[in-house]
């Protein structure tokens, strides 16, 4: 069974050092399509340009384009920290270590999770 289809909008998510860092408010599945999209994408550099700009004003995920094509491929979820600097963090379906009594727990630092965006 995936492990994304364990995990439920709104659980609580807690890092690997035990600290409960937030909320599950987004989960987005693996995209099987997630290698045809970029080899459209590096077909030219403008849309490179152009997918760079959506990952810093509004395209999900906000994040570096390595780390986006990662998390489109394994699935990810978005954690939503409650932070007044933060628009949320995001952790890949491989970061999940286990789901249990409403809680999904990680195998990375909130450090870690900050350093992707």
């Amino acid at each position: 069974m995936d492990v994304l289809e364990s995990v439920s909008k709104g659980m609580r998510v807690v890092d690997l050092a035990g600290k409960e860092i937030g909320t599950v408010e987004k989960i987005v599945p693996p995209n099987e399509k997630a290698e045809l999209y970029e080899e459209s994408v590096t077909a030219s550099e403008q849309d490179l340009i152009r997918l760079g700009l959506s990952s810093i004003f509004g395209k999900e995920p906000k994040v570096p384009e390595v780390m986006a094509r990662r998390l489109f491929h394994a699935g990810y979820i978005k954690i939503d920290t409650h932070g007044f600097w933060t628009s949320g963090w995001y952790a890949a379906a491989d970061a999940i270590t286990r789901v249990e009594e409403g809680t999904v727990y990680l195998s990375l630092t909130s450090h870690d999770l900050a350093a992707q965006v």
